[in-house]
């Protein structure tokens, strides 16, 4: 099966340390229960047969792009499709996700969400006022980007270039550093939609969510595509549910990525990682409470990490 005679697609990058090999392989799992029609496109620097074999096609990594996130401006010169949609390696897809091509249909470039920063507003990665006055702009969108749709377009080569222009410029225009290699992708990217004036796409409390600040209990069955939590008021049903950063803690994340791969590829999940994952989790859930608990949380998390990596080699 070959990726460039479809003209959509998804494609997410995975490089780097093992973890996140594997992390894109639970969100393959997910797309073949869930968008099997859909052709998948990993970029890596990972040889794995196993989890080449996950996806419809492989490209080689490049590191020329960047370190880190700054590889998710250069998503457009990885795609081999028409319409992309890029899915963040930390992610499960629990539905047929048609509502993202419906609900993007027609932009060139397009994100989930609803917000916007104007005068005033902080965030805590760039100066909102300084780039409202440089760029010349009323308002800059706000999101997570744990997805990020485009076409192979005109309109999508310019606004690509904005991108990396602006990555270019990042520190004369006030952006703070993420991870130490330079600004968030999110921030890059809304500041290229300002100046495009892109808005993001509300699509309610399905679309793409993460459960960062939810509150309550975390329901996710990802075998039967089921996810509910409230968060900032709401009930979200999410159709990609997002886990960044410390959220990959979260055990309803181990447990389902467990369930995912015996259903897939016939493999169970070592009782000993799982254990490591639930403790590590609960550890993480009174870190975010008691800092006096954060110490013991990190070492629980650094085993976990450990565990994980020779469970993946079972």
């Amino acid at each position: 099966m070959n990726s460039a005679s479809y003209s959509r697609g998804i494609i997410t990058l995975a490089y780097g340390h093992e973890r996140f090999i594997e992390q894109a392989r639970s969100l393959a799992h997910s797309l073949q229960v869930h968008a099997p029609q859909l052709p998948r496109t990993l970029i890596t620097d990972s040889n794995s047969s196993e989890i080449r074999k996950q996806f419809t096609d492989v490209i080689p990594y490049r590191p020329e792009y960047g370190s880190g996130v700054r590889q998710k401006l250069f998503l457009d010169l990885y795609s081999p499709y028409e319409q992309t949609l890029f899915i963040d390696s930390d992610c499960l897809v629990l539905g047929n996700l048609e509502p993202f091509w419906s609900a993007f249909a027609g932009q060139y470039f397009a994100v989930p969400g609803f917000r916007y920063l104007q005068k005033g507003s902080t965030d805590p990665y760039f100066d909102v006022d300084y780039a409202l006055d440089t760029l010349d702009v009323t308002a800059i969108p706000k999101f997570n980007g744990g997805t990020y749709y485009f076409t192979r377009s005109p309109e999508a080569d310019q606004f690509f270039e904005t991108a990396r222009k602006t990555l270019d410029n990042w520190r004369a225009l006030r952006l703070g550093e993420f991870r130490r290699q330079g600004p968030a992708d999110e921030v890059v990217y809304s500041l290229a939609m300002a100046v495009h004036h892109i808005g993001p796409t509300w699509m309610g409390s399905g679309g793409m969510w993460t459960p960062c600040g939810y509150k309550g209990p975390l329901f996710l069955d990802a075998l039967r595509g089921e996810c509910s939590f409230e968060k900032e008021g709401m009930k979200l049903s999410p159709e990609i549910v997002h886990f960044p950063g410390e959220y990959v803690f979260a055990f309803p994340y181990a447990r389902e990525r467990a369930k995912l791969r015996a259903h897939v590829e016939r493999k169970t999940t070592p009782i000993l990682s799982l254990s490591a994952a639930f403790v590590t989790s609960v550890l993480w859930q009174c870190s975010r409470r008691s800092t006096g608990l954060a110490k013991l949380a990190r070492t629980s998390v650094r085993a976990y990490r450990t565990a994980r990596s020779r469970a993946a080699r079972v």
